[in-house]
């Protein structure tokens, strides 16, 4: 489905409209297509009246194309979550339209805004993971025209944006056999206009990176730290760190077996970087950026790494093994502390499925934000204010130091189920050196589950969250 601005230009039969309505008012675009042909009066005898989500569809013999009137409320109270949403709950009215050309006209209340949201989200309710089954997605309009006196570029930018989104779910939604960290690495190769440096087992262990090395150990597939750089380095980088564990069983400390499928998607904090590093790459971000990626399976095995262990880290941290299923913290703090060290950055971002206490904190719609500098902490905030994709700040002080504290190593990682989120952080926060940082817990965001509260742009599996936020960060930074 390819989207674009609306031209006059534009040739051929338009077999399909998509057009707002407001409870208090109709746009002049709605006007403009249908006239004074009665056809709001119809709806409304059927119960449409415009109210948030609501939809009428009528096939209009005039034109000979169906209307589909999309409520949006009260035109005072118009916001872009509700344009993302009853935008793309039109979209499964577009089956049957094969080959066929649908417009979708805008309130043009704010233009530039609206374009962008309603192309993006559009282009995510499209989306249908549909790789491995026999019947593929039933959605084969050709073409969607965007009428807006908005810019093409702004309509270009989001589909951009929206196609980032749609390769990090193909890649964090893939079964676990299949993305290996090997996976990830060609994926990283195959992108344009960046340097790839891979490190492995042997590199760990020469290393010190005892995080890496021993969530890896029973792994079958080969544990790997993919670096991607890109952009001018006449100034120091931005890193983005993504958790990458491309399937977590939790190890030695098993995790039941209901629900452990859905550890597939563990490595979505690695997918979101991915993402993140093709889309910047595409839309020639002049920012350099240096992303990372540590990888690898969390298995039980005989040469598993075990409680009561105590690894080394990169950076000469020790941490004691309480559990096995706290692995996410181990890897990542080595990614970050070789990042620090190697490339100087000027601030750091990290993302991870990290825990399940930041869903009890803060449900499946906030992804949890900590860090140790205000100015980043407001720059992630302002990012995600213009995404979907909310963030909910929470406290990282030393009282949380005080309960990874070991009596056998520097720290341990975990301390305990009260405040699991920000002992996790607080961990990681021994790996950053005092550089400006900020921990992104996607635990309850990364892929829909079964209290995330509904979006019509995103179908089930992962959501991709993070990509457009960090996008959106960068740019500003």
């Amino acid at each position: 489905m390819r989207i674009e601005k609306f031209s006059a230009k534009v040739k051929g039969k338009i077999d399909a409209f998509v057009l707002p309505v407001f409870q208090d008012s109709i746009p002049e675009g709605t006007k403009n297509i249908i006239g004074e042909r009665g056809l709001i009066s119809t709806a409304k005898s059927h119960g449409f009246s415009g109210k948030k989500g609501e939809i009428f569809d009528i096939y209009d013999n005039d034109l000979g194309a169906r209307i589909i009137l999309v409520g949006l409320g009260n035109k005072k109270e118009e916001d872009l979550e509700t344009l993302r949403r009853v935008y793309s709950s039109s979209l499964p009215h577009f089956r049957g339209i094969e080959g066929g050309t649908v417009e979708v006209v805008l309130p043009e209340i704010s233009p530039e805004e609206e374009a962008k949201e309603v192309a993006f989200s559009l282009g995510l309710a499209a989306y249908d993971f549909d790789r491995f089954r026999g019947e593929k997605s039933k959605v084969k309009v050709e073409r969607v025209l965007i009428r807006t006196g908005a810019s093409a570029s702004v309509i270009d930018e989001a589909n951009s944006i929206a196609s980032a989104v749609n390769f990090t779910r193909d890649i964090a939604n893939l079964p676990p056999s299949v993305g290996t960290p090997s996976y990830f690495e060609q994926e990283a190769r195959n992108i344009k206009g960046i340097t790839v440096k891979v490190l492995g087992r042997e590199d760990f262990s020469k290393l010190g990176m005892g995080g890496l090395e021993g969530v890896s150990r029973a792994a079958r597939e080969p544990g790997k730290l993919v670096i991607m750089e890109y952009g001018p380095k006449d100034e120091d980088p931005i890193l983005l760190v993504g958790k990458g564990i491309t399937f977590d069983s939790g190890g030695i400390s098993l995790k039941p077996a209901e629900g452990m499928d859905e550890m597939k998607f563990d490595k979505c904090g690695a997918s979101a970087v991915l993402g993140v590093m093709k889309l910047i790459s595409e839309m020639k971000l002049k920012k350099h950026v240096v992303g990372m990626m540590p990888l690898t399976e969390n298995l039980p095995g005989g040469n598993a790494y075990k409680p009561g262990d105590i690894l080394k880290h990169y950076n000469g941290v020790t941490s004691e093994i309480l559990s096995t299923d706290a692995e996410g913290r181990l890897v990542l703090s080595d990614a970050i502390a070789y990042g620090v060290k190697n490339y100087h950055p000027s601030e750091v971002v990290d993302l991870a499925t990290l825990t399940g206490a930041c869903i009890v904190a803060l449900g499946n719609n906030y992804a949890g934000l900590m860090g140790n500098n205000d100015k980043l902490k407001e720059k992630i905030e302002k990012a995600a204010s213009r995404t979907w994709e909310k963030v909910w700040e929470l406290p990282l002080d030393d009282d949380f130091q005080e309960q990874i504290k070991s009596k056998v190593a520097d720290i341990k990682n975990t301390g305990g189920r009260e405040g699991g989120a920000e002992t996790a952080a607080a961990f990681l926060s021994r790996f950053v050196d005092g550089t400006p940082w900020v921990h992104l817990d996607i635990a309850g965001t990364a892929w829909t589950q079964k209290n995330t509260a509904k979006r019509e742009y995103l179908p089930n599996g992962a959501t991709g969250y993070g990509v457009r936020l960090l996008y959106e960060y960068l740019k500003s930074s």
